[in-house]
Parts: structure tokens; sequence; C-alpha cells
């Protein structure tokens, strides 16, 4: 995407999902965080690879080395490759992208405290920088500990939707030597270099500033058109309500061997989907704005689910880091191996997709790895996996495979309001004309249909 001819384009749309700002963040709750330079730009959680451990005691050369100037540098230049596997920044002007939405959870409810952890994507600030780097080697066993190391997160400008923020963690921890002290690296800024997440010393540079945007939901865009509806996977570690045209929720309750999928409403349009759950959403809009999930409550930071019934599927949070994360030591180069892609094989994963038959159900993926916030199905068997999910026939009405004067019958009793509970019409079909009514216009379209002057099925 060209980043300048877009920006006024994403600037636009990223505000559909958002409410306005207040001149301080909001307390707890769902945002996004959009820099103020590289104004297209939002910060993704892309991994959990942060290690304060490797970052202090292999990078620096250990507590001892922190004090000097080249171990302190040794150690943030490590930092900054670690914040930069963790953290992307993205475009996602649809606001499509759940590794965008963050869950910023105070830490006290005194209004001058501006200390958040940043929770998303199955971990968190806090999960991420805690640890201890202890020396085995002395007999007073000293040792560095981290821990609440939160975000810091103020307005310092601006009110209302243009107010601008800095956010910056502290990295210090405590030295256990006899005594206790703290060492510290110093504040370090969180800024945007043309596209690429890092660390700074201050918050001067407009790279620093954020636009933060809280996130009343976020938008679905289908992956499969079928019947007349449209669905995808998704997998995320908060609970969300469906809402605007996201009809159904499902969970894969079995495999049975002849392949046809068991499957079992999680939730219908304003119900909630509980937190971790992998599920295959069905959508009566293929405009992913017209398709909106509600965030609700706090993410999980763990790999459970809060469902409590039988899901055969399964998920990812990460796809984003291939290869080995590497950071300067004392003696050179160290390395660690930061791979967050799950395989397509071993087992085979089946994804969303229209079968040889034709059906929808799942087909094998391919490629080299599983993307992230989908949901998949694993399965070592052959059979085609086709869901019990059948196409709309328009026209048909009454639902006996045909196309007929019964039909017109059928719709005729929908407009009057003659239609019961037996009658089990098809109004989807009867809205031949796919307006989102159903009136005289559909029956003289389907009256064209049948005569021949219409071939609409």
């Amino acid at each position: 995407m060209n980043r300048m001819k877009n920006r006024l384009l994403n600037i636009y749309l990223s505000m559909l999902c958002c409410l306005p700002m207040a001149a301080q963040l909001n307390g707890t709750g769902f945002y996004r965080f959009r820099n103020a330079q590289n104004t297209s730009d939002y910060i993704s959680l892309a991994n959990d690879k942060f290690d304060y451990v490797t970052i202090i005691d292999k990078a620096s050369g250990g507590f001892t080395n922190l004090a000097g100037d080249a171990g302190k540098a040794r150690a943030l230049a490590c930092a900054s490759r670690y914040m930069q596997t963790d953290i992307h920044m993205i475009e996602d002007a649809e606001c499509i992208d759940p590794s965008a939405v963050i869950y910023a959870k105070k830490k006290n409810i005194v209004v001058t405290d501006y200390d958040y952890d940043l929770i998303g994507q199955s971990t968190s600030l806090l999960i991420l920088t805690t640890g201890v780097v202890s020396h085995p080697n002395s007999m007073f066993s000293p040792s560095i500990t981290f821990s609440n190391l939160y975000v810091n997160i103020q307005s310092v400008s601006g009110s209302g939707n243009n107010t601008l923020y800095t956010a910056y963690i502290p990295l210090k921890g405590t030295l256990k030597y006899i005594g206790t002290s703290t060492q510290s690296l110093g504040n370090r800024y969180f800024v945007d270099n043309d596209g690429v997440f890092d660390i700074a010393e201050n918050s001067s540079a407009q790279n620093a500033k954020w636009y933060i945007e809280p996130v009343t939901h976020f938008n679905v865009k289908h992956e499969v058109e079928f019947g007349g509806k449209y669905y995808t996977t998704l997998y995320v570690p908060f609970a969300f309500k469906l809402s605007n045209n996201v009809e159904k929720a499902y969970a894969i309750k079995s495999i049975p061997t002849d392949g046809t999928l068991e499957i079992e409403e999680v939730a219908t349009n304003g119900g909630t989907v509980p937190a971790g759950t992998p599920v295959l959403l069905e959508c009566s809009s293929n405009v992913a704005s017209e398709c909106q999930l509600i965030p609700q409550g706090e993410p999980r930071t763990d790999m459970e689910t809060a469902y409590t019934g039988t899901n055969q599927m399964k998920g990812a949070y990460f796809c984003n880091q291939d290869g080995s994360l590497t950071y300067p030591t004392e003696s050179g180069t160290g390395s660690i191996n930061a791979n967050n892609f799950t395989a397509p094989t071993n087992p085979q994963k089946y994804v969303l997709g229209i079968t040889a038959s034709g059906k929808l159900g799942f087909v094998k993926a391919t490629g080299t790895a599983m993307p992230a916030n989908k949901a998949w199905l694993e399965y070592t068997g052959t059979a085609e996996l086709v869901l019990p999910i059948e196409a709309t026939k328009i026209g048909d009405v009454n639902r006996d495979g045909e196309v007929n004067i019964s039909d017109v019958t059928a719709m005729i009793d929908i407009i009057l309001g003659k239609e019961t509970a037996d009658d089990n019409y098809d109004h989807k079909a009867a809205d031949v004309n796919t307006d989102g009514t159903i009136n005289i216009s559909d029956v003289t379209s389907l009256i064209d249909i049948i005569l021949g002057k219409n071939t609409q099925q």
C-alpha cells in the first residue's frame, strides 16, 4: 500500500470503529494506538518473546556490567530487538486486525495514576517483563528482580480527537546484594520509526506521540461466500458480542468418519462468544464495516478457553516471526529462536473453504504457516470435511428443492402474515430481489424466474 496516498483515507476509516477520545485515557478498556507522525500505523502485538533475563544476563554481560556504558548500551540494544519482535506497526484502516485491539488495564483507580498493563494476544506487558537474574557464584547470591513494569500513558497536548499521548516503560529492577537498591536503564518511550516499532530516550519527536482510540467494536472481513451468506473463522483471547450483520458463531462439535461436521451454535446475533473460543462466523453482509464484533471483559493471558462446550477447532494468536532473534553481547552476538509459526502439517490442518464437491467446509491448508487469529481443524482422515449448511436456492420458499407456483403461494402467505411455524418457509429464498424485504416486487421477480424471464438462482 502506498503510505502517503492512503494516509487520509486510513485516518477516516479508522475513526469508524472508535469513539471520540478524552483528554486523558478513559481508564481500563479496549484501545488502538495510532502513531501521530505515521498516522496510518497502529501498534500490533506480534509475539511474546520479551525476556528481561536475557537482556540483563546475556546482552549486558550480567548485572555487574550493567552500570557501565558499554553494558547498558548492549542491554538497551537487546531490549529494542525484543520489543521490535513483540510489537509491530501495521496499517489497519478497516479495523479488522484483532492484534491491534489492546486492553489497557489501569494499575490503580486514582485519577493521577497513569500506569497501565497492556494485554492482548494471550499475553501482557507485566507477564513479558517479569523475571529474576541471579549470580550463582557469590556467597551473597546477588540478583536483580524485574516486576510491576507498567507502561506510563499521559496526554501531552491537544484535546478531544486531537489529544496526543506519550507511552514509556521504566527499564529498571531491584538489585539484591547484601541490601537492596534499584538498578535502572532509564525510561524508554514508544516510537514508530516509519513503520518499525522502537524505543527512545525522550518523547520530543512527533513519532513518539500517539492517538489512543477507544474501541467500541472491530470489523469482520469474510473469507468465503456460500449460499448468500459470508463466512470466516476467528480466534481471539477476549469475549465478544455478535453485532450488526454478524448472525451466528459456530463451534465444530465433532468430526464423524464420513466427514459431515457436527456444529453447535455458540452465539447468535446479540449473544456473546466466550473468551479464547475459536469459532466459525456467519454474516449476512460482505462489507466488513457492516459486520461488527464488540469486545467484552478482560482478555485471557493463557491458551485456555472459557467455552464449556465441545469444540474441535483450534487456532493461534501469532504468525509474524521466522528464524532467530539476534542481539549484541559482551563476547559478540547472541540469539534465540523467535519463531512463532504454526506449521500446516503434523497433524494436517484444514481451513475454511469450498470443498471439491462445491460445498462449504474445511479444506487442506497450504503454505508454510497458519494465520494469526484464525481457526482451523486438525484431521488425519481422508473424507471431505463438509459443514451441514445448505446453499439458499433463490425462489425455493417452501424448501422442496423446486421453484414453482407453490413457492408463489408460500411467498404470498409470508406477505399477508399467514405463515405458520410448521410452514418453515425460507425467508432468504423469498427475498428474490435481495433488497432486505419481502413484498410484491419479489412475487413479480419469482414469477419471472418460473416463466424463464429471470435466471437468478
